[in-house]
């Protein structure tokens, strides 16, 4: 199956030139419930398994990412913590009170990269 796209009209941030691109057709979120259901068909877990096995990686993750953790899942990708920072005139003056927009970054492993990249398209409906 092909990814949907509609075609949408949009200013350009820098020139406010309004050109049309396309934009990916989202059709739908996948729950907790549906992906547990779904990797128990393929797995030897029952849905209730893998949906504690989830639950415990998304109730755990914050704390390891704000203990200064990097978190690999081999095959998928990567989880760290960056953030934005005010500048200051000297170094005695950079406090945590300069840490603006804290945000969780994720690096895709390559596999999952290369396998995205061929994904088909086809315009929407």
């Amino acid at each position: 199956m092909a990814l949907q796209f509609n075609v949408v009209e949009r200013p350009n941030p820098q020139t406010k030139e309004k050109k049309w691109y396309a934009s990916p057709k989202l059709t739908g979120k996948r729950t907790l419930k549906e992906l547990s259901k779904d990797l128990s068909g393929v797995s030897s877990l029952s849905a209730g398994d893998v949906q504690n096995v989830i639950s415990n990686l998304i109730n755990e993750l914050p704390k390891w990412l704000m203990e200064g953790d990097s978190v690999k899942l081999d095959g998928f990708g990567s989880f760290r913590l960056s953030f934005s920072s005010d500048g200051a005139a000297t170094k005695d003056e950079v406090t945590a009170n300069n840490i603006t927009d804290i945000h969780i970054i994720f690096d895709p492993d390559d596999e999952i990269k290369a396998l995205v990249k061929k994904t088909k398209v086809n315009p929407g409906v």
